[in-house]
């Protein structure tokens, strides 16, 4: 993976007092062809994470665009990718990357059965630290994606595919098996941050849940 150098600096002040009204002038054409062009600049890493952001938002907007979900095979190479590294006992964190980043492809498509598949192949053992990615610090520091959108985006396709009356249960379990990847600290807001739609029966959930 290639990298460019980029220099740190604080912004000044006057570029932040500059930016809002900037941005409001720009037509919708414009925006796009200079968000283009600035990604074009990013080194891989940063470049992949804002368009993780810009692909979220884009799938919770009104027009009804989707992501292109990831083939059924997508499955069977994760679930052998996360055998083979809970064998060995570590797996590469670029690899792990890219499962996990066509896992949230999947969620933003509506494919809630197999992100979660991959979610769960993946996360737990990371947790558990049976899977070390060779972190020396916090696993969101060595992944290439927000690691706390995984998680709301996992827990939330445990919340759409069990029963209302096993929802809870379901759902804390969840939570707790992957503590060690991030954690949620209000789960209803994380799975209504990451849903491109509403949560389906959300008030009876709430009247039913101590979450």
């Amino acid at each position: 993976m290639t990298r460019r150098v980029r220099r740190q600096r604080r912004p000044s002040a006057a570029e932040g007092d500059d930016l809002r009204p900037a941005l409001d002038a720009m037509s919708t054409a414009d925006l796009r062809t200079t968000v283009r062009a600035i990604l074009d600049e990013l080194d891989d890493d940063v470049r992949a994470r804002i368009v993780d952001r810009l692909v979220a938002r884009a799938a919770k907007a009104a027009a009804g665009w989707t992501p292109t979900p990831p083939s059924q095979r997508f499955v069977v190479k994760a679930q052998s990718f996360a055998d083979a590294a809970r064998r060995i006992g570590h797996a590469d964190a670029e690899d792990v990357t890219e499962h996990l980043r066509r896992a949230t492809r999947a969620f933003l498509a509506g494919d809630h059965s197999t992100a979660r598949a991959v979610f769960e192949a993946i996360l737990p053992p990371i947790a558990s630290m049976e899977i070390d990615l060779g972190q020396h610090e916090l696993v969101e520091e060595v992944l290439g994606i927000d690691a706390h959108m995984c998680v709301a985006q996992y827990v939330a396709t445990v919340y759409t595919a069990t029963p209302m009356r096993d929802r809870v249960d379901a759902i804390l379990r969840t939570i707790e098996d992957v503590e060690g990847v991030a954690t949620l600290s209000d789960p209803v807001k994380a799975m209504e941050d990451v849903m491109a739609g509403a949560l389906p029966d959300l008030d009876a959930f709430l009247g039913s849940s101590p979450i």
